[in-house]
């Protein structure tokens, strides 16, 4: 397919104005189709180059967007383009001619080795580079590697296929460099929150080696914004998501020809009982892993939560007010919910569709759940957490689980995935993590492989939390009495759960089906 063709004087002057003003037309068809484009339902009104930074070196600028949309909200991404001859790339943006017909095509500069190379010598140089309308940073961390001459860093570098909303750079076994695509002011909870694990020494995390920032002009006032994140490569056998479906293949395999057993469909009702012969023989060698996430999943929190820290740190107590404002959020986010899916009911069809009209029969019952946070005080400290925790955020080693990925959920706003809070918010999003693993196995429609799933997702489940609890014990981020954290599990749980309906709708439709079925489950 032919690209869209502009026009240069000379290939010194391809980043400059004159061209760039011809690439603003074919941006929102391009930026469209990215995967690492968040708004896809929504409609441009119009992608303007608010910055263009030069990169001599590798032959490339990077570009500030600022994508403007016809409900007039905006958005600002980085797109970094390089410009070849030929390029072996999935991001082919443009072709451009000088006055004597000579080509070059315009493409992501991801793909191009040099670049990759660069912005890693970036980092360990801390350069700056300057735009027209603000800077492009980079800095390194007291962890970065000690430096061994001043050549730049030549070390083999591919793109991951593993994200979406972010590109992340791999740099053979020793870095990774997560570029991230969409700009937002302020400070971002996955550079601030590995830093700090970073500095305390959390072996549970990839170490933060160096940033990316743009910075826009305006003197004290200047507007500064994430753009990467350089941490520790660390190897592994892929995410924990990967490993938990390979151990319910494995599951399910040893359950066929059983008859499922009766349980109780609450994991706390489990916690304390010691997990039957028969459910260690099924559950297999996951049930040890489940138990080993648990124990990290604390440490975590309690690496998080640290009395001497500064004010962004720093532990606070969890007061009546802070009760009410949780009921509120949560009283939002199922009225979000509730209206998309009555919005959107009639596109569904098969289990999704009868799940959606039974959901919203007992939408009364589902919000009345969040009563019990009303005008209590929990005995719990609010704290800085991950934000998105789920097995997708976790690197399976072989052996461990390494954390990663701090940014909190894509579609909440960036203080609000900066604000402390509870612990079990956390907690909750594991275990819904867990049931869309089970939920998401083949053949499923069977009533007897549904009830082994539901099986596997409450045993699991129990020795997570089992695991959790024993090691927060005695820390102040999560309440003493079991009833307390029943009642805030259930809510986070829930939450969490109506989140994923309204996410589902808007990016997935064929995924619905299951926080629909997780819905419906915890009102039984």
């Amino acid at each position: 397919m032919a690209l869209p063709l502009i026009t240069v004087d000379s290939w010194d002057r391809l980043f400059e104005h004159r061209a760039l003003y011809q690439l603003e037309p074919i941006l929102p068809q391009f930026i469209t189709a990215r995967r690492w484009f968040r708004s896809k339902a929504r409609a441009i009104q119009c992608i303007a180059i608010d910055d263009a930074i030069p990169v001599s070196a590798a032959d490339s600028c990077i570009l500030i967007l600022r994508i403007e949309y016809a409900d007039g909200d905006r958005d600002k991404y980085v797109l970094p383009v390089s410009s070849a001859q030929h390029a072996d790339s999935d991001e082919l943006l443009a072709e451009a001619a000088t006055p004597d017909e000579e080509r070059r095509v315009i493409y992501g500069a991801l793909s191009n080795p040099q670049f990759r190379d660069v912005l890693l010598d970036a980092i360990r140089c801390e350069d700056r580079w300057p735009g027209k309308n603000g800077e492009f940073i980079a800095a390194r961390t007291s962890a970065f590697p000690e430096d061994r001459g001043n050549t730049v860093h030549r070390v083999e570098s591919f793109v991951s296929r593993a994200e979406q909303s972010n590109t992340s750079i791999i740099y053979r076994d020793r870095y990774i460099l997560k570029l991230f695509r969409k700009l937002e002011e302020g400070v971002n909870p996955d550079v601030e929150i590995g830093k700090f694990l970073t500095a305390r020494g959390f072996a549970h995390t990839p170490a933060v080696l160096g940033t990316l920032e743009y910075r826009a002009k305006g003197g004290d006032s200047a507007a500064a914004y994430a753009a990467g994140i350089l941490q520790q490569f660390v190897p592994n056998q892929g995410d924990a998501w990967k490993y938990t479906l390979e151990a319910l293949s494995g599951f399910f395999d040893r359950a066929r020809n059983r008859q499922a057993p009766s349980f109780p469909q609450h994991p706390f009702a489990l916690i304390e009982q010691r997990m039957p012969a028969d459910a260690r023989e099924l559950l297999g060698e996951y049930a040890d892993s489940a138990r080993l996430l648990g124990k990290r999943t604390a440490e975590m929190h309690a690496a998080l939560t640290d009395s001497n820290a500064d004010g962004d740190f720093a532990p606070e107590s969890f007061t009546g007010q802070d009760a009410e404002l949780l009921y509120e959020e949560m009283l939002g986010q199922a009225d979000i919910t509730f209206e998309l899916l009555r919005r959107k009911e009639a596109v569904l069809t098969g289990e999704a569709a009868e799940s959606a009209r039974n959901l919203l029969h007992i939408e009364h019952r589902v919000t009345e759940r969040f009563a019990a946070l009303r005008n209590r005080r929990f005995d719990a400290s609010r704290i800085r957490y991950h934000g998105d925790y789920h097995l997708g955020q976790v690197l399976y080693t072989g052996s461990d689980f390494m954390i990663i990925d701090f940014e909190g959920e894509p579609m909440r706003p960036l203080a609000h995935r900066r604000a402390k809070t509870l612990a079990m918010r956390d907690v909750a999003g594991m275990i819904r993590s867990f049931q869309y693993a089970a939920y998401s196995a083949p053949n499923l429609a069977s009533a007897d492989v549904e009830k082994f799933a539901d099986y596997w997702t409450v045993w699991v489940s129990a020795t997570y939390l089992n695991a959790y609890f024993e090691e927060a014990g005695g820390h102040a981020f999560v309440p003493s009495q079991p009833e307390e954290r029943r009642i805030l599990f259930d809510a986070f749980l829930l939450q969490k759960a109506l989140y994923e309906v309204a996410y589902e709708l808007n990016n997935r439709p064929d995924w619905v089906r299951i926080p629909l079925r997780g819905i419906l489950s915890l009102m039984t």
